[in-house]
């Protein structure tokens, strides 16, 4: 896929005639399927940022919860009153109350919960829940523990992304710069450039550089995603 649109762009840039259509050609617009491409992307931005919402906030759910059980409220009563409130990560427990209603257990509800959230802080919140259901002592202050565990991970998560953030961006501005290059230099010398197009010598001096540029910018970020996770 990136060969053929450096193919392309060093052909236009080489060849200006390919820039300008046939009248007898019919070109289709490809707004359809860039409408649908956006609007998946904008439905994944924003699922991911409710995920991002819910996590936040999981800490503060599990202090409510803490707070109602040193009231003398027990587990299943203190889970109902954090599920009135209006926040994301209360609002995800509500159907964990419907299922203990229904008669279901709250380790199996919660087990239901834990897997529809599928995020590492979920589950830590499962297991401090299910030990407090199983022993019944200590509740309050494990579940305080575990908030501001999960405060402290996502601190640390935001500090090493920000120490990350320059490796990421070092790693696009290295692999784009290659192809701007070569953008420049088939609109100065198109005749140089057409070479690697029309050429079996260049063709393989094109592949050969793209996956070179293909394995260091993939090189670069496994690094920095190591880094930050």
């Amino acid at each position: 896929m990136l060969m053929a649109a450096v193919l392309v762009v060093v052909g236009v840039f080489a060849f200006p005639d390919m820039r300008a259509p046939s009248r007898g050609l019919a070109i289709p617009a490809p707004s359809r399927r860039w409408g649908l491409a956006t609007w998946i992307g904008r439905c994944s931005h924003i699922r991911a940022r409710a995920h991002r919402r819910l996590v936040d906030d999981l800490p503060d759910v599990l202090e409510m919860i803490a707070r109602s059980l040193r009231g003398g409220a027990n587990l299943r009563g203190a889970l109902a009153d954090a599920t009135e409130h209006d926040s994301p990560a209360a609002q995800s427990l509500r159907p964990v109350m419907s299922r203990i209603n229904a008669g279901d257990r709250l380790g199996d509800a919660l087990d239901a919960w834990a897997s529809r959230v599928d995020d590492p802080n979920a589950d830590l919140a499962r297991a401090v829940l299910r030990l407090g259901d199983a022993t019944g002592a200590g509740v309050a202050s494990s579940l305080e523990q575990a908030a501001t565990s999960l405060r402290d991970r996502a601190a640390l998560t935001a500090e090493i992304q920000a120490l990350s953030s320059q490796a990421r961006i070092s790693s696009v501005v290295i692999g784009f710069a290659p192809l701007a290059f070569l953008a420049v230099s088939a609109t100065v010398d198109p005749a140089s450039a057409a070479v690697l197009v029309t050429t079996r010598f260049g063709l393989v001096c094109l592949a050969f550089g793209l996956g070179l540029d293909v394995i260091g910018v993939r090189w670069m970020h496994r690094i920095g995603t190591g880094v930050a996770q």
